[in-house]
């Protein structure tokens, strides 16, 4: 064949592999609401942004006290995001301790509620220095009144599409009065597992019912146990189902994992979304959830952003429903350059 008539073909749909398809809903996780001072002006930038980039939604962490403490805020983003054709998603951060999201901060419901606190074997009060101190039993009527109270808050004051449950905890043993009062004090871990995940699909019902045109998705950290991940998949409520970790591989991970550690980073841990992650995505197709993945894009160091780099475009080929990764995120050496391989991958994706 002459060039001529060779080079042409090149282009044809037939031969140039073909993109994946869109993701749903494509999610930025807006860290920066937190910050608790909101300039308007900052706000319509960054939506922006997220709008340019070919967001559909973004995530606002929602903790307890913006319910009451940070009403306007919240509201200035929900306005701004209409305008530009974004819908807003919630996620309930550090409630009673239960769940992740931005910031690192203690439940005040936990604290004014010690009858709630989980306990260890010997009667003294679990804790989980590191992340948000003292956590709520599941078992514990109170905690699912107030996760039922607070949503209904949530959803009444702001037009929001839905709710994603960030890292669910819980998810270990309890021998708290009100958790001896459900499970034996021999009960296996499993038993323990289920139990918490059965207070997540009654909370979700609960919001099912009350606000049903809602969307409720959960995602949990790539790399737990996969008979835990498992039971969570199945929890009923929920539509949506994945998970979080760095947008690599294992093989990358590992580099991470030698040498001096670094405080409080999950590099190294094994939990990537490539491989590990995609186990997760075949649980959810598994249980006709949707699939989600979280692109781990925060506290990272800048020796870590050509891995970034290399691994979300493939991240970006999976088959997800839903994507999200985080706005200018706390904790990086070089946010600029970090954002700036966000918008070439996003752009070039699809």
């Amino acid at each position: 064949m002459h060039r001529r008539q060779f080079l042409p073909l090149l282009a044809t749909p037939s031969i140039l592999p073909a993109k994946p398809p869109r993701p749903e809903i494509v999610n930025a996780h807006y860290f920066r609401a937190h910050m608790y001072t909101m300039v308007p002006r900052h706000v319509r930038e960054d939506l922006q942004w997220m709008a340019d980039a070919g967001c559909t939604h973004l995530t606002l962490a929602v903790l307890e006290q913006d319910l009451f403490a940070a009403v306007e805020n919240i509201e200035i983003v929900c306005n701004e995001a209409a305008k530009r054709n974004l819908k807003v998603i919630a996620t309930p951060a550090r409630w009673a301790g239960l769940t992740a999201g931005a910031p690192k901060v203690p439940s005040l419901f936990s604290t004014l509620h010690p009858e709630t606190w989980i306990r260890n074997q010997d009667g003294s009060v679990y804790q989980s220095p590191r992340v948000s101190g003292v956590i709520s039993s599941i078992h514990h009527p109170a905690t699912f009144d107030f996760f039922c109270q607070s949503l209904t808050t949530l959803f009444t004051k702001f037009p929001l599409d839905g709710m994603i449950w960030d890292e669910p905890k819980g998810f270990r043993l309890d021998y708290s009065k009100a958790a001896l009062t459900n499970l034996s004090p021999t009960a296996p871990r499993e038993q323990h597992w289920k139990a918490t995940a059965d207070f997540y699909g009654r909370v979700s019902r609960f919001v099912r019912e009350k606000f049903p045109a809602k969307r409720i998705a959960m995602f949990v950290q790539a790399h737990n146990n996969l008979q835990q991940v498992e039971i969570c998949a199945q929890i009923q409520g929920i539509d949506t189902f994945g998970c979080d970790g760095r947008p690599w591989d294992i093989d990358t991970d590992k580099q991470w994992s030698e040498g001096p550690k670094q405080e409080d980073q999950e590099s190294g841990k094994g939990k990537v979304l490539l491989g590990k992650g995609e186990r997760i995505t075949t649980l959810a197709r598994k249980y006709n959830r949707k699939t989600l993945m979280l692109a781990e894009n925060h506290n990272l160091p800048a020796k870590m952003l050509p891995s970034m780099e290399q691994g979300l475009p493939k991240v970006l080929a999976l088959p997800l429903d839903h994507l999200i990764f985080y706005y200018y995120p706390r904790n990086i050496e070089d946010p600029e350059r970090n954002m700036a391989i966000i918008a070439r991958a996003l752009k070039n994706a699809w």
